[in-house]
C-alpha cells in the first residue's frame, strides 16, 4: 500500500509542510510507503493558461501510479476546479480510498468543494474540536488531529533562563501581511505598555516581508523599541527556533469574533512553547484545548487582558520560566509527531480493509 499525497501548496507553506510534507516523512519512518505529487494544487491555480494545461496533464498522469488498496491523501486540496473536478470523476469511477484533510476553517470560503471532498472521503482529518463539527454533518468518521510539530530542534534552543538579560522582548512569528487584521489589538496593548515609564521592552516581529502597513502599524507606537525580521529560511527547521529563543515571551494577537476565528488553530504558539517561551494568545479557536490559563501559557479575551497578563510576565521571570517549561512538556506530550503521527496510523490502518 502506498500513500499518495496531493497538497495545497509546497513545502514553503506551514500548512503543507506540517501537514502533507513532513506527515509524508513521518509515515515513511514508521514503515509506510509515501508519495509527494506535483504539481500543487495552488500552483495550478497560480499558472495562466496554456501552461495550465501542462499541470493538469501531470496531474491526470498520476493518477495511473495508484494502485488498487493505495489510499490517497488529500492535504487542503480545494483551491483549484480544474483538480477537483479530475479528483471526483477519479474517486467516483477508481472507488480508490481517500482521506480528505484540512487544518483551517475552508469551509467558510470553499463551502462546495469542501462539503464534496468531506462526504467523498473514506476519512476527514481536521485540526480542531470546531471544524470536526462542522464535517460531521456530511461524514461520521472525523479525526481531530492537530497540526504537530518536531520538538527536537525546538528543544535544541530551548529558552536558557540562567543568562544575564536586558530589556525583556515580546515577539511574533509568522507571515505578518496575512495577519494586519489581528494585530490591533496588540497594537493597542504594547502602545499602553510603552506609554508606562516603569515598563520597558522590546517587540520583534518575524515575518514583516517588508509590508508598509506592517511596518507603520508598530512603528507609530511612541516609545516603543520595535525590530523587524523580514522573512526566515523556513526549510530551515532550526531557522525559527533560534529566533524564538530570543523571545521572553511569544504573542498570537486575533480577532476572536467570526466563524473562520472561531475554527482556527495556531501553530506559532506551538513553535513558543516548544522553546520553553511562554505565549499569550487571543482566546480564539482551539486555543482553550492547548492553553491551560496560568498553567502553561495564558488566554486572553480583552486589551485590558493583554495589558495585564503581559505585564505579570514582564515583572516576573519565574513565572515566564514556569509556564515557558510547562508549555514545552505540553508540546512533547500532546502536539509533537511522535504523539500526533499514531493518530493517522490508525486512520490509514482502518481503510487498509
Amino acid at each position: 500500500m502506498t500513500i499518495h499525497f496531493y497538497t495545497f501548496s509546497d513545502i514553503i507553506a506551514p500548512s503543507s509542510r506540517q501537514r502533507g510534507f513532513y506527515i509524508a516523512e513521518e509515515l515513511q519512518k514508521r514503515g509506510f510507503s509515501t508519495i509527494v505529487h506535483t504539481p500543487t494544487v495552488l500552483s495550478m491555480s497560480n499558472t495562466p493558461w496554456p501552461r495550465k494545461a501542462h499541470l493538469i496533464m501531470e496531474v491526470i498522469r498520476s493518477l495511473f501510479s495508484i494502485k488498487k488498496g493505495d489510499i490517497v491523501f488529500l492535504q487542503r486540496a480545494v483551491y483549484n476546479k480544474y483538480f477537483f473536478v479530475i479528483m471526483v470523476v477519479y474517486l467516483f469511477v477508481s472507488g480508490r480510498k481517500m482521506i480528505f484533510d484540512f487544518d483551517d476553517p475552508i469551509y467558510t470560503h470553499n463551502f462546495f468543494k469542501t462539503k464534496v471532498f468531506s462526504q467523498m472521503a473514506d476519512a476527514v482529518i481536521v485540526c480542531t474540536h470546531e471544524q470536526a463539527e462542522w464535517a460531521r454533518q456530511f461524514n461520521p468518521n472525523v479525526h481531530v488531529v492537530h497540526i504537530a510539530i518536531d520538538p527536537a530542534p525546538y528543544e535544541k534552543y530551548t529558552k536558557d533562563y540562567s543568562a544575564p538579560m536586558g530589556k525583556p522582548v515580546i515577539g511574533w512569528l509568522g507571515t505578518a501581511p496575512e495577519h494586519v487584521q489581528n494585530f490591533p489589538v496588540l497594537v493597542g496593548a504594547l502602545r499602553r505598555l510603552a506609554a508606562n515609564k516603569e515598563i520597558h521592552l522590546t517587540f520583534v516581529l518575524i515575518g514583516a516581508f517588508k509590508n508598509k502597513n506592517v511596518y507603520n502599524m508598530f512603528q507609530s507606537i511612541p516609545n516603543l523599541d520595535v525590530r523587524f525580521i523580514d522573512k526566515l529560511v523556513y526549510t530551515d527547521k532550526e531557522s525559527a527556533p533560534k529566533e524564538i529563543r530570543k523571545f521572553d515571551i511569544g504573542v498570537v494577537p486575533h480577532q476572536i469574533e467570526g466563524v473562520w476565528n472561531k475554527g482556527k488553530t495556531s501553530m506559532k504558539v506551538l513553535e513558543y512553547m516548544a522553546c520553553a517561551v511562554p505565549a499569550v494568545v487571543s482566546a480564539f479557536g482551539e486555543m482553550s484545548h492547548i492553553i491551560q490559563n496560568g498553567v502553561n501559557g495564558f488566554a486572553v479575551s480583552s486589551e485590558d487582558e493583554w495589558v495585564e497578563k503581559l505585564t505579570l510576565l514582564l515583572n516576573d521571570r519565574t513565572m515566564r520560566e514556569r509556564l515557558g517549561r510547562a508549555g514545552q512538556r505540553t508540546v512533547r506530550e500532546r502536539y509533537s509527531f511522535d504523539a500526533i503521527v499514531p493518530k493517522i496510523v490508525h486512520v490509514v490502518r482502518s481503510l487498509e480493509v
